[in-house]
């Protein structure tokens, strides 16, 4: 099997990783991790824009991966911002899921006051392709929850495309915690809107493995801001 250089460019530690398991420390769990594998050296470095990246060996030990002192690009801990590479790109967060073939979705809801619209709007990522979507709705039983609808609407659409498609997994970004809270029921369900999201994600559930992925709103991610912008442009279709 030929050698690769699996290079870091957000994760726990930055770097570049001889082996899966320590990348995978890396970037497992983590929010909007962006890594990518090359087959040589040189491209990784390119990769993550410094040429005084160090190399960091396989640590033989995959629990102890994460504490393997792997220097981080320009000596900047990776965790100091919650925001990605404004030049991300589609194969970048295709890459970051944990398994090949998952739905990979940056997802957000908006209200607009104006017109008295809610819009939901993100972006999936599938088979290397990206697929946005917005729309919106003026449908009492949403503009009642104003923006909170938006979001849910956006999760429904994410996660009844993935059924629709028969996709199994589904990493699913966003920056509202009830998209996951109702959807697993740590939070009641005291409205018909929540109760509603509720009851279409236990028929989702079972049939696709969902990681819910909490973001931090309006901090620079690419994607994020993104769904953002879908979701405003999705109040003025309804």
């Amino acid at each position: 099997m030929a050698k690769k250089f699996y290079a870091v460019q957000r994760g726990r530690a930055l770097g570049i990783y001889l082996t899966w398991a320590d990348c995978e420390q890396q970037v497992k769990g983590f929010s909007g991790a962006v890594y990518k594998s090359f087959p040589t050296k040189e491209e990784a470095q390119a990769f993550l824009g410094d040429d005084k990246v160090v190399i960091n060996e396989p640590t033989g030990d995959s629990k102890s991966a994460g504490r393997s002192g792997a220097t981080s690009v320009k000596g900047t801990p990776s965790t100091a911002k919650n925001t990605s590479s404004n030049t991300g790109t589609v194969m970048d967060v295709l890459q970051s899921t944990i398994t090949e073939g998952a739905l990979v979705a940056y997802i957000d809801g908006s209200f607009n006051k104006h017109l008295g619209s809610v819009g939901a709007g993100g972006v999936m990522f599938y088979n290397d392709k990206q697929i946005p979507f917005s729309f919106g709705t003026k449908e009492p039983m949403y503009t009642e929850f104003w923006n909170v609808s938006g979001e849910l609407l956006a999760s429904m659409h994410v996660l009844q495309y993935a059924v629709d498609h028969g996709i199994a997994e589904c990493h699913l970004y966003y920056d509202y915690m009830g998209i996951e809270m109702w959807a697993t029921k740590k939070w009641k369900r005291n409205n018909r809107l929540t109760q509603a999201y509720a009851a279409f994600c236990d028929t989702v559930l079972p049939q696709v493995r969902v990681h819910f992925h909490k973001v931090a709103a309006h901090t620079g991610d690419t994607y994020n801001e993104m769904a953002d912008q879908l979701a405003k442009q999705g109040t003025m279709k309804a």
